[in-house]
């Protein structure tokens, strides 16, 4: 089997109510109207990320295809996301946008929101 380098597996999800709670908790969150990033630290040393997608998005069908793009946006900028963080991103009825709007949201709040949480990026040391 070839490795998948950019893979997102099971380890880099948020799975349990507790762990979204925690992050839900820590309030610290990032608006953009259209989608709303949520972020605490953890101590794993990897980013997780949890999606929290309501009915007011959408049918089903909606709804999945907005995960599948947030996911799909969350694996391609992993590696540009400071480590030791957990993501939860809620998002909101809005019309269709392309894949590297979900990329850019999620790469420039998580990084605004590890500012504020102060955790030290230790790629950039």
């Amino acid at each position: 089997m070839k490795p998948r380098p950019h893979r997102a597996g099971a380890s880099f999800r948020l799975s349990s109510a507790v762990e979204f709670a925690s992050v839900f908790a820590r309030k610290a969150r990032r608006d953009l109207g259209w989608i709303i990033v949520h972020a605490a630290p953890n101590d794993l040393g990897r980013t997780r990320l949890g999606l929290s997608i309501g009915t007011r998005v959408g049918k089903a069908v909606r709804r999945v295809r907005v995960k599948r793009m947030i996911r799909e946006a969350f694996r391609l900028v992993r590696c540009e996301i400071p480590p030791g963080m957990d993501v939860v991103v809620s998002a909101r009825s809005h019309p269709d946008r392309p894949l590297a709007d979900y990329k850019h949201a999620i790469v420039e709040e998580s990084k605004r929101l590890a500012i504020q949480l102060k955790l030290n990026d230790p790629r950039s040391e």
